[in-house]
């Protein structure tokens, strides 16, 4: 009776054996143990671009994926890592690591774009005047924008 008892409960748990066996392993998570940039601070003039590179560590982790974002958008912006000065004054890039909410922060200071003078022309080439007169001579600078 004992034989056939041990039997049947053998026979019953072959399926579950065999379910067990025939499934695949789960891969294996390598979390993210921190990100770093390649730049701290920068320094653009308006209109500039470049390009901040985040490394993720370890190598190998599951999850490399990072969201970047500035403290002021009218400052500077930035999307996958390519940052754009927009205007005069300092904001912070950061990127975070979606596994871990790891960081890495750069200063960026963006100054104002200098524009040069090409020329000065005057409203009068030549005034003749007497003793007393006044007259008014218009300077005008080019280009328009010029700083």
């Amino acid at each position: 009776m004992r034989k056939i008892h041990n039997f049947i409960l053998l026979a019953l748990s072959m399926p579950v054996l065999l379910m067990a066996s025939c499934q695949e392993p789960l891969p294996e998570v390598f979390s993210v143990v921190n990100v770093t940039l390649d730049k701290t601070a920068i320094t653009l003039t308006e209109g500039d671009v470049t390009t901040l590179t985040a490394t993720v560590t370890p190598s190998n982790a599951t999850n490399k994926n990072v969201i970047w974002s500035s403290s002021d958008n009218t400052v500077a912006t930035v999307s996958g890592g390519k940052v754009t000065a927009v205007k005069a004054g300092t904001a912070t890039i950061t990127v975070k690591t979606e596994d871990g909410n790891k960081t890495a922060t750069c200063t960026v200071t963006v100054n104002a774009r200098t524009y040069p003078v090409e020329s000065v022309t005057l409203d009068k080439t030549s005034v003749t005047l007497s003793e007393g007169d006044v007259t008014t001579l218009t300077a005008t600078v080019t280009p328009s924008n010029a700083t």
